[in-house]
Formats: structure tokens, sequence, C-alpha cells
């Protein structure tokens, strides 16, 4: 009795790893498919805080959600259903994993049926309760961010399908209300041989005596399920950072680490395993405790299909392969193209801070030519204009820092200021014409603009100046008046390569030209992981100042920032290469690494 008790068991687990690993392979694939499509649909390339829920508000996200539920409960069933066709063949002395997939493929448009029935129930329900707590939202939370995505849902498409749902609000009721009466329909549309509705009646007279069990069971199921996943979830997340902390700082250790992941992976499955299997036998052997009491179905009746055995073995063989390889091929192409888009040791790069950082005066031209030099993509200067409207790059409001002057920029003319450097025998800063003009060519300028008063004459100089350039450069500042002001001036003549970009100095909420600009210019105290990603999502580039320690360069890099400002160049250009060197599954591990410890 036990070894054939033990020799079932593994065939259930046997059957149910295929039937994951098959559902695996088809569905990622199409997941992954869908779920770009919908999102470019509704305009976005990835979803992170508030664009998940406003994603999940739009019509294109509860067509995904209803894509998810339909095929999650498609998927447990077909797991469940293998394990009760297994457990029912075992009743009768007989074990064919083969046949379970030829009962599993023959009765498959009937449980599809079933399945979708209360998938667009439990979807329809779950959208009506999203369309209600649109509104609701848009009462409590009008000071919130998330105002700015869900004022942009309502629409006319919006508001058709708000109309739909509440039309067919009653058929949902209607489905949830017989849910529990059709219970006892999916396991039962494998093992008898009837219509539709003739299934969905004698499901409901087998569930109908025991309906509060059925109801109250699976209450305690779902919590059971939920408390189980949070202490795993718990254990697992408490125990996660150590073993990654362990296990990078040697590289000799990532066998080990591999080894954790195979039997943290063995360990999840079983779970599973167990749990399908006590959800499969309550049903199936609830299913034979009504059967028999109401004497509603025949043990030969109930067991035909059990009895039937294909005749085109080789065939199904042959079919049943052939979906494999291809679900594994196209698995594979897709999820080879996934992971290539999530690699980031090729897309970050390096800003040289003012100039070329420590290594030359600031905002000079020896320290253009070193950062040139170096091979920097990007080099970020400062600009005030004069008295006499020339735009000098400068950071200061005065010379007292840099020569002990109390000469202020904005009250002086460029002739002053060369004059004050020479006396002290220094090279005068540079005008920004001239370094445009010298090396717009080999490196891209971040021009800072600056003012230390309420004139907006450099907005006004800077729309003059820049479309005589169609070389890539940035024009970024604190100063939201300022630029707001150039980016109203330029609106027409913008040259094709310039972007703007938004410096953000401390974390206080959002304004409006955030998202009018190609990019935000962090701090790093106020840089979150799903932060960048907000940014990023959002077809915004995100740099990151001033970093000058090499872990924070590493760090940043592999949370997959676009850029760092540095003022040490080289360094950065260091951490960048050794990131490029790197492995994938070793640069993915330190990343996950760095997003647990944040």
């Amino acid at each position: 009795m036990w070894h054939r008790l033990k020799a079932s068991g593994l065939q259930m687990l046997a059957s149910f790893l295929l039937v994951r690993s098959a559902l695996i392979t088809l569905f990622v694939p199409f997941d992954l498919w869908i779920s770009s499509k919908l999102m470019g649909f509704y305009g976005v390339n990835a979803i992170a805080n508030q664009e998940l829920l406003a994603f999940f508000l739009s019509p294109a996200g509860f067509l995904l959600n209803l894509w998810f539920v339909t095929q999650l409960s498609f998927a447990f069933f077909v797991e469940q259903s293998a394990i009760s066709i297994l457990l029912a063949q075992h009743d009768l002395g007989k074990r064919s994993i083969l046949d379970t997939f030829a009962l599993i493929a023959q009765r498959s448009w009937r449980v599809v049926k079933v399945v979708l029935a209360q998938s667009v129930g439990i979807s329809l329900l779950f959208a009506t309760l999203l369309w209600c707590g649109r509104w609701i939202f848009g009462l409590m939370l009008n000071d919130w961010d998330i105002n700015y995505y869900v004022s942009h849902q309502l629409s006319s498409l919006w508001m058709s399908v708000g109309l739909l749902i509440l039309i067919s609000l009653p058929v949902v009721f209607l489905v949830l209300r017989y849910w529990a009466n059709w219970w006892l329909a999916l396991p039962l549309s494998l093992l008898q041989n009837c219509t539709q509705w003739q299934l969905f009646k004698q499901s409901q007279r087998l569930s109908q005596a025991i309906y509060p069990h059925i109801l109250f069971g699976h209450i305690a199921w779902l919590f059971g399920r939920v408390a189980i996943t949070a202490i795993f979830a718990g254990s697992l997340l408490f125990a996660l950072e150590p073993i990654l902390n362990w296990a990078t700082s040697d590289q000799e250790r990532y066998s080990w680490l591999v080894l954790a992941s195979l039997l943290l992976i063995g360990v999840t499955l079983l779970l599973s395993f167990i749990d399908r299997f006590i959800y499969a036998s309550c049903q199936y052997y609830v299913l034979r405790l009504q059967t028999k009491r109401l004497k509603l179905v025949n043990d030969q009746e109930r067991f035909v299909g059990l009895k039937h055995s294909t005749q085109r073995r080789t065939l199904l063989i042959v079919a049943m392969l052939s979906v494999l390889v291809f679900a594994v091929f196209n698995s594979y192409t897709e999820v080879r193209h996934f992971v290539k888009h999530l690699q980031t040791d090729t897309t970050s790069y390096v800003t040289s801070h003012r100039g070329g950082g420590f290594k030359h005066p600031e905002n000079s031209e020896a320290g253009i030519l070193y950062s040139i030099s170096l091979g920097v993509k990007s080099t970020e200067i400062d600009v005030q204009i004069t008295k006499d409207g020339q735009i000098v790059v400068f950071h200061d409001r005065d010379l007292g820092r840099m020569l002990g002057d109390p000469l202020l920029i904005e009250h002086s003319t460029y002739a002053d200021i060369v004059e004050a450097y020479q006396k002290k025998g220094r090279v005068p800063p540079p005008l920004l014409t001239q370094l445009l003009d010298n090396y717009a060519q080999d490196i891209e300028f971040n021009i800072e603009l600056k003012r230390y008063n309420q004139s907006l004459d450099l907005a006004v100089a800077m729309a003059r100046l820049l479309p005589n350039y169609q070389q890539a450069m940035i024009v970024s500042s604190l100063d939201v008046e300022l630029l707001t002001h150039l980016m109203s001036q330029l609106k027409h003549s913008r040259p094709e390569n310039l972007r703007y970009a938004l410096i953000y100095a401390a974390s206080v909420g959002e304004i409006s030209l955030e998202r009018d600009v190609d990019m935000l210019m962090v701090s790093e105290q106020w840089l979150e992981p799903w932060r960048i990603i907000e940014i990023q999502q959002r077809q915004q580039e995100v740099l990151v100042w001033t970093i000058n320690n090499p872990a924070a360069m590493r760090r940043l890099l592999l949370l997959g920032v676009d850029g760092i400002i540095t003022d040490e160049p080289k360094l950065a250009l260091e951490a960048k290469s050794a990131i490029d060197d790197m492995e994938f599954s070793e640069r993915a591990l330190l990343t996950l690494r760095h997003w647990l410890s944040l």
C-alpha cells in the first residue's frame, strides 16, 4: 500500500512539474508581449508607483487584468485537474500520465468555458470596484500627485467601459452567486461526458446541500495560503540581504548562491504542489461523496472517461513535444530580449562637474580639454549674464571665492572680470560662445543657467544664442522661472539636439515643469530606486549629482541611472568600465543587493 501511494505521489508531482513547465513556457512570452502592447496602447513603456494604479484604472489595464485573471484561473485548474485525474486513476489501480493529458486535451474546450465564465465574473467585479475607486481617489486625494494620472482617464472610451461594467453588474453578481454551486463543475467536466448546461445543473445539485461548507472552506483555505505565503516571504526577505552580501563579497561563493537559488525554487514548487494537491484532493473526494450520497452519477458513468485510452498515442506524444519545443524556443527568445532590455552596462554615461572636476580650475577651458582627453561624454558648466549682456562661464555670484575680490558678476562687464583675473595673474573665465565654437563638436555641454536676481535677461540671451548651434547639448537649471522662460522663448526655434533638464536639490512635491523637460538632475540624497524607474518610464533621463565616491558610483550605475555628474571623471569611467566587464549574472546580483539595501 505504501509503495502504491508513494508511486502515485511521485507521479502526481511529476505531472504537476510538467504542467507547470509547459504553462510557464507557453504563457510567459505571451504575457510579456500582451503587456507591452497594452502598455504601449496606454502610452507607457514601464509602470511604477502612480503609473501602476493609473494603468489599471484605464480600459487597457482592465483588459490586461481580465487576461491575467483568466490565465491564472486556467493554469490553476489545469495543474489541479492533472492531480484530480491521477487520484481517480489511483482508485482504479491505473496510472498513466499520457492518458491524463489526453483527457485534459479532450475536455479542454469545456474546461475553458467553465473557467472563462468564472474569470469574467471576478474580473468584472474587480474592475467595477476600481472604477468606483477612481472617483473616490479623486475626492480624497485632491492634493496628491495621483490626480495627474487619473484626471486623464476621463474620456469617452473610459465612460463606455464604465457604462458597460454597470450594465453587466447583475451578470457579475449572478456568476459570483452561483460560483459555489458550480464549484464541482470543474472536476465534473473531466469525469463526466455531458453538455455544458447539464454539467452546471448536476454541479448545482451536488453543491447545494454543502454550500456553507464550500464557502467557509474556501475562506479558511485562502487565509491559510496568505498566512503561509506571508511567513515564507518574510523569512526569505529577512535572509536574502545577508545571503547576497555574503555571496557577492567573494566570486568563489557564486556556486553556493546558485545552489541556494535552486533549493529555493525547489521549495517553492513543492509548496505549490502541496497546495494544489490539498485543494484537488478535497474537491475530488467531496465530489465522490456527493455523487455517491445523492446517486446522481454512478461509478461506471463517472469513470468512463478515465477508462478511455487514446488510440493515437504517438500522435499525441509528437504534438506535446512539438508544443513544448516551440514554447521553449519562444520563451528563450522573449526572455533573452527582456534580459537584454534590463542590462544597464552600455547606457549610463559620465559627466564632468564644472568642466573637468577637481583636476583643473572649475569652468575652465583646461578642464574641458581634460574631459575630452578622458573620453567623457558630457561636461557640466555654469553660466551667468554680465552687465554688458555677455554670457560668461562662472558659478558664483561674485569673485570672492576664486580671487578674493568682491566684484559682482551681474554688476560688472566682462572686461571688468578679465581685468580682475589678469591683476592676479590668473586665466579669466571664458565666454560660452568661445567654448561652444571650439569644443561643441567634441563633447556635449550641460549648460546650467544661474542668476542671483529676478532678471530674465540670461534666458533671453540664451534663446538668441542656442539656435546657432546644432550639436547635442543640454540646458539645465535649478531656477524654474528662468528655465521655463527659456523654453517658451525657444518654442518655435529650438534646435533639434537641444535637451532641457530640471535640477532637483530637494524632494519637495512635484511641479508641472518636471514633466516638460527631457531629464531630471537629482541629488543622491533624494534618490530612491522607484524614483529612477518612475522618471525613466516617462522617457526622461536621470542624472545624479555630485558623486565622487567610487562605491556610490558603482551603486548608482548598477541601479540604472542614465548618468552621474562627478568631480572625479576618471574614477567614474573606471567604475563604469568595471561594471561593463561583469557577467550579467554578477551584475544582476549586485543590482538586487543595492535595491535591498535602500
